[in-house]
């Protein structure tokens, strides 16, 4: 039997998501006793996938439900899996890129897919780029690459910025009025920022986002404007509540851990990790409580609030390096990975906007993995065109 081919790949993948018959299992089982080699790639993969699955998101991910969900997503498919899909689900179902480049190695074989070229490798995916504006309108160009600096901010106000992170000090210059003084944290395509405000809280801001907040918080409240996508991890203070608004949406805390989008289509989603969250739409008086584990989402067109329950890792694990879709539509999920890959999307297909797809990825990967993937599963045909993908089905 080869060393790894198409049936092999097969195999594999149906032991690790509990599928294998008795058949196929003594399949398996002759191939790994036909050689050490074989043996010793099979606990290697084991092994990696062990190691991954007692990270934080694996430990909370369904392995199995997740592939499940991945494969029956858009239409049933047959059971013929070639080389190249079964590396790109691995990676879905948590098998780390090592040892995807270890099967390449030892097959020696080359599998070209007709969307890599060097205009697709052109498209990276995002990393550590903001655009800091002052009171004054001084402009400051921030990148993860930047050893620790100190800004003034305000006349005696400094603050500091090193890597992908910028903090404000909730002692700077204690003896003046700061406290209206409004900075904006604006990050680009492609760009991810972390923001420590004054009062300690923890703010991550994903791509295409705008944050503008003042150098100090006063005495009464802490209002924060935002346009975009951020988590939050307030800090708590049972004396000033912390307003973040969002558009059309304004939501309050006096401390708690939550998520707000506006780039969903049509929609503001804020999802509610732990604490209390008051919520309501700008300008009206009646507010909606939220409970840990909610997702409030804000319809633009209608004016209204829909609550209900979810589960809230897939909201929040961009600020940890994932992308989670569950049931997306394709349009959804090429407007998300345009702003990460600052990329440009045409349809040539109304209906394919509407397709749906469920997988679990890493936001450092190279795009054409993710569409391969999308690809396998859809039946949609990606091309890429300088920095536009054009989407066909």
């Amino acid at each position: 039997m080869g060393l790894y081919d198409e049936n092999i790949a097969q195999l594999i993948r149906y032991y690790l998501t509990g599928e294998l018959s008795e058949q196929e299992q003594e399949e398996l089982e002759a191939w790994l006793h036909d050689s050490e080699e074989h043996q010793e790639l099979f606990e290697k993969i084991k092994k990696e996938i062990r190691i991954s699955s007692e990270s934080f998101l694996f430990r909370s991910l369904n392995d199995e439900v997740a592939w499940q969900k991945f494969k029956i997503t858009a239409r049933v498919r047959k059971r013929q899996v070639y080389v190249r899909r079964i590396l790109t689900y691995a990676a879905v179902i948590v098998l780390p890129l090592i040892v995807v480049a270890g099967f390449w190695f030892l097959n020696q074989e080359k599998d070209t897919h007709p969307m890599i070229s060097e205009r697709v490798m052109k498209i990276t995916p995002g990393g550590p780029r903001a655009v800091l504006i002052t009171a004054d309108q001084t402009v400051h160009e921030l990148n993860g690459v930047q050893e620790l600096r100190e800004i003034e901010v305000e006349k005696g106000v400094i603050i500091k910025q090193g890597g992908a992170n910028l903090e404000y000090d909730s002692l700077v210059a204690p003896m003046q009025e700061v406290a209206l003084a409004m900075n904006t944290l604006k990050i680009p395509c492609g760009g991810e920022f972390r923001l420590k405000l004054s009062d300690g809280t923890n703010v991550y801001l994903n791509s295409a986002s705008e944050l503008k907040y003042p150098v100090r918080f006063d005495e009464k409240e802490r209002k924060v404007y935002l346009s975009g996508e951020a988590y939050f991890e307030v800090t708590e203070d049972s004396n000033r509540l912390f307003c973040v608004m969002a558009e059309e949406v304004q939501i309050c805390v006096y401390g708690t851990k939550f998520n707000v989008n506006t780039h969903q289509l049509g929609k503001v989603h804020t999802v509610l990790v732990d604490g209390k969250v008051g919520i309501k739409k700008s300008g009206m008086t009646e507010e909606i409580t939220m409970k840990p584990g909610e997702l409030a989402s804000f319809d633009r067109e209608v004016g209204a609030f829909e609550v209900k329950e979810v589960d809230v890792r897939q909201y929040v694990v961009w600020k940890d390096g994932y992308f989670a879709f569950e049931n997306e539509s394709l349009e959804q999920i090429l407007s998300t990975l345009s702003l990460w890959y600052d990329v440009d999307v045409f349809f040539q297909s109304e209906a394919a906007k509407q397709l749906v797809f469920t997988g679990y990825m890493k936001r450092y990967n190279s795009i054409s993995e993710i569409l391969d993937a999308i690809t396998d599963v859809v039946g949609v045909t990606f091309r890429i065109n300088g920095k536009t993908i054009i989407v066909s089905k």
